[in-house]
């Protein structure tokens, strides 16, 4: 693959969303001084060739939303990230950035999708040269980037460490897999699922209450928007009214394809108009 075959869009001001083949979008945000590069994606290609020579040759920090391997499989590419403590173990079986997930998921991908893309899984997606050094990120974290200032805010849901940024110039919100129409929830540390439910309402309720410093938002995953468009702003209430339907146990339910399943399964979700539902690894309406 051509390492200039990862497509990108500046869709505002100085903020840039890679197409990681539809796997995950890499998010980056060009100051006057430093830039700052959200998730790693899976690992496709030569992502700092993209970054260093196609959009910015400022320096830069690299900072992971949360610990699954569509997010952190390019991390091992790069001397340093920051993550949250709390997802700071990206070991967890099942979505660890391992070459063999790395690939696998990118092949779910391409079959999902129906699509031709541009890469060979087996040249492209290769094993991590290091294991990067971790910073621990946290619930406030600003880098400031020259002009501009990025604010990273913990909001647990989809995982215990999930964080997402507010860029302070353009009012974007961009909110990784904390929200979106297919919200998928799940905890390494926690087994109660009514409790799992409400620290994803509270902290996406937090986060709602915040509307005052963003105006667009943007999740990790473009299967649900449009390339470098914004999710719809009913999403988040959606999410919101859904989440407390399921805590009250009054929520609605359907079954649907799995989208992440490898033999054509299905899952149970619950559904609030265009947003569904589910547990990691439980059915959501037996809990």
């Amino acid at each position: 693959m051509s390492t200039k075959a990862l497509p990108f869009y500046e869709f505002n001001k100085g903020i840039y969303e890679i197409d990681e083949f539809d796997c995950a979008s890499i998010f980056v945000i060009v100051g006057t001084e430093r830039a700052l590069v959200l998730d790693t994606g899976t690992g496709i290609g030569d992502l700092r060739w993209v970054l260093e020579n196609r959009i910015t040759d400022k320096p830069y920090d690299v900072v992971l939303s949360h610990n699954h391997g569509d997010h952190v499989g390019g991390a091992g590419f790069f001397d340093t990230v920051w993550i949250h403590e709390k997802d700071s173990d990206w070991n967890t079986p099942g979505t660890a950035p391992t070459l063999s997930f790395r690939r696998e998921y990118a092949g779910l991908i391409r079959r999902r999708e129906h699509k031709y893309y541009r890469y060979d899984p087996d040249a492209d997606i290769l094993p991590w040269t290091k294991e990067p050094q971790k910073k621990m990120l946290k619930d406030g974290t600003s880098f400031y980037l020259g002009g501009r200032t990025v604010t990273f805010y913990h909001c647990p849901g989809h995982t215990d460490g999930e964080c997402v940024a507010v860029d302070n110039l353009t009012h974007t919100l961009l909110i990784a897999d904390a929200c979106n129409n297919n919200l998928l929830l799940g905890s390494a540390s926690e087994t109660d699922v009514h409790r799992i439910i409400s620290t994803a309402e509270e902290s996406l309720s937090r986060i709602a209450s915040m509307r005052n410093l963003y105006e667009d938002i943007y999740n990790s995953h473009h299967d649900f928007r449009g390339f470098g468009q914004p999710l719809s702003p009913d999403v988040l209430p959606d999410v919101l009214g859904c989440l407390t339907d399921l805590y009250e146990q009054k929520a609605q339910f359907k079954t649907v394809p799995d989208a992440l399943s490898t033999t054509g399964g299905t899952k149970t979700v619950a559904v609030r108009n265009a947003v569904q539902i589910s547990l990691m690894d439980k059915n959501i309406k037996y809990y």
